[in-house]
């Protein structure tokens, strides 16, 4: 079986989940925990600029902290939000080259997987678009029905999204041929998930990913950010 698995923040879309759901919050009475969170993150954010941070672990620490702006929210709260940030805030932005892709992929029968950081709940109104139902995503923890701001370990970001990818198919027994599928993604982070296979799309890429791209040979699609 032939797959193709692609990112959403940056290679489905343009804009990123935690930038909607600030806004969303900030529009919707929760300035306060917009303003908490992005300061919480101006730390890092300087070590990551002065390359004292690895990538891997300050999207950790994004993902994470974004928790924060679904906490104490009631689980029709959290569907509101997690609607408004994938079908009026994410999908405003669709990139029609990378969605042109997934359709051919899936035209041609190859199963198309979206692997993303992006919490689980957000995640199934983008699958729901695209018409995809094999979801990877960042479990975000409801207890009694409602939010607590936690996420359900782990974060798929880094190494751990090739992992998850390799656990998805083979406990639904399926028996890929990696050398003949296909990965896109438009971070360095996403390495990993583009290496698992033989036909590795780095779309609309980061600096280093377009120099890994250049270096490995690998298609490139979009501008270089």
């Amino acid at each position: 079986m032939i797959v193709a698995l692609f990112d959403s923040d940056g290679t489905l879309f343009a804009r990123q989940q935690g930038r909607g759901m600030m806004e969303y919050s900030e529009a919707h009475g929760r300035r306060r925990a917009a303003r908490n969170y992005f300061v919480s993150l101006l730390p890092a954010y300087f070590l990551r600029k002065a390359s004292l941070m690895k990538a891997e672990r300050y999207q950790q620490l994004i993902i994470r902290r974004l928790g924060w702006l679904v906490r104490g929210l009631d689980e029709a709260q959290g569907a509101a939000l997690f609607e408004w940030v994938a079908n009026d805030y994410l999908l405003a932005t669709k990139r029609a080259d990378t969605a042109e892709r997934l359709k051919e992929h899936q035209d041609r029968g190859r199963r198309v997987a979206i692997v993303s950081g992006m919490f689980t709940p957000c995640l199934k109104w983008i699958g729901r678009h695209f018409r995809v139902t094999d979801l990877i995503g960042t479990g975000i923890e409801v207890m009694n029905g409602v939010y607590t701001g936690r996420i359900v370990p782990p974060v798929i970001t880094g190494a751990v999204k090739a992992e998850y990818v390799r656990r998805h198919f083979s406990r639904l027994g399926l028996d890929v041929d990696w050398a003949a599928s296909f990965a896109y993604g438009d971070s360095f982070t996403d390495r990993e998930m583009l290496g698992l296979t033989g036909h590795p799309v780095a779309v609309y890429p980061d600096a280093r990913l377009h120099a890994l791209a250049q270096e490995r040979g690998w298609e490139v699609l979009g501008e270089p950010k």
